[in-house]
């Protein structure tokens, strides 16, 4: 790979068309994808449910969003089912795992 351009025009130049020619070869979701995760890196994911309540609005929305979206999906799929627990057995666990996806959805 060649060295990067000096800053300023041309190197604001040569990135374009270094993008444009990356999507011209079908390498759109690529570009997506890394654009996906250098936004993970530069802010902070939620670990637990609770960290999402200490996120700025509209991340906290997306957030919630996005779990009740899955959960209506398992819900149609008919993945789990609400029963009483039976004496001596113990609950099934889960935790969420927070992400930003290629497309840009959490």
């Amino acid at each position: 790979m060649n060295a990067p351009p000096p800053a300023g025009k041309s190197a604001t130049t040569a990135i374009t068309n270094h993008m444009v020619r990356l999507v011209r070869e079908g390498e759109a979701e690529h570009i997506c994808f890394l654009l996906a995760l250098r936004a993970t890196e530069t802010q902070s994911l939620p670990k637990t449910f609770k960290d999402v309540t200490k996120l700025q609005a509209d991340s906290k929305k997306r957030c919630l969003e996005s779990c009740l979206e899955e959960l209506k999906s398992l819900k149609d799929r008919d993945v789990y089912e609400i029963v009483d627990l039976l004496k001596g057995r113990k609950v099934v666990k889960n935790h969420w795992v927070f992400n930003i996806k290629p497309d840009g959805h959490y």
